[in-house]
């Protein structure tokens, strides 16, 4: 007889997680693959966790991992040679079996990427990729909206720039403060937004292919894009953002006794210069916590 503890936020204890890793063409079983669980456990505010554990799959692709408590579970799978694939579920039984399908990795060579969120890093290299607006203080501690710049990004020599007419896209520097809400490009390139619903587990994998059209000049956020498709202004290279959740919003002394304000975003990105629609991250050795 199996006696089942139920707590808050439906949690469940005694959790056994089990699974098995194929081959999405052949169904045969994937070994050795690397398999990271998240198990969360949330009882009231002040009792809550996050149970993280590794296993690799045996000689048939299968795994087993158990955890204590917890309510839902996540699992990312990652083998040499195949895409990374993330799946999250809810627990409605103390034991929950998971039948994972990995693709094998599509070369692409000429692909030219940006993915490591971590080392970001705005004050030391343009080679970072990010779209912001500066604004000047005045001694009142007010912005003049008047002096304002705004900072673009070229995918042809991978840096942000403030030429506008050599940058592939930008934001528009609206005379107030915040953040800024409409994204331009130039006349000969264009964007088209990937909202939050289009997309199963990660940006950098899922739409692997630019359309041809569909793309504008101008783009007001809604605040639900996850990136952006972007033509760039040769009118025949395609590129990919991938935006970071957080918010470029700081203040610094200018060196001159006065400040100045920056607001904008960080994003990672794909960019394709051999002018193909192929975005493809070929990447298999990803860490999967950031995928």
């Amino acid at each position: 007889m199996v006696l089942t503890l139920l707590t808050g936020c439906g949690d469940r204890t005694n959790i056994k997680v089990i699974g098995q890793i194929t081959d999405e063409e052949t169904g045969e079983p994937i070994n050795n693959a690397d398999i990271s669980a998240s198990c969360w456990y949330h009882h009231n505010i002040d009792d809550a966790s996050l149970d993280r554990k590794t296993v690799k799959t045996d000689n048939s692709g299968k795994f087993a991992v158990d955890f204590e408590k917890g309510y839902a579970v996540n699992l990312v799978a990652k083998a040499k040679n195949y895409e990374p694939k993330q799946i999250s579920n809810d627990l409605n039984e103390n034991e929950i079996s998971f039948a994972i399908k990995l693709r094998k990795a599509k070369a692409n060579p000429t692909l030219i990427s940006f993915t490591d969120k971590n080392s970001l890093n705005l004050e030391d290299s343009e080679k970072d990729p990010y779209l912001r607006v500066r604004f000047q203080g005045l001694k009142s501690r007010q912005l003049d909206f008047n002096n304002v710049k705004t900072y673009g990004f070229d995918f042809s020599s991978q840096t942000t720039k403030i030429e506008t007419a050599n940058c592939d896209i930008w934001f528009d520097p609206e005379k107030k403060e915040g953040q800024p809400t409409i994204l331009r490009t130039n006349k000969s390139g264009g964007l088209l937004p990937i909202f939050e619903n289009e997309i199963k587990s990660s940006l950098l994998y899922e739409k692997d292919v630019a359309p041809k059209v569909g793309y504008t000049t101008e783009y007001k956020l809604k605040g639900n894009e996850v990136g952006f498709f972007v033509l760039c202004r040769d009118g025949k290279t395609y590129a990919k953002i991938i935006f970071d959740l957080g918010l470029i919003d700081i203040s610094s002394p200018d060196g001159k006794g006065s400040f100045y304000k920056e607001f904008g975003r960080k994003f990672r990105y794909l960019y394709q210069p051999d002018g193909s629609t192929n975005l493809a991250y070929p990447n298999s050795d990803i860490d999967p916590e950031n995928i």
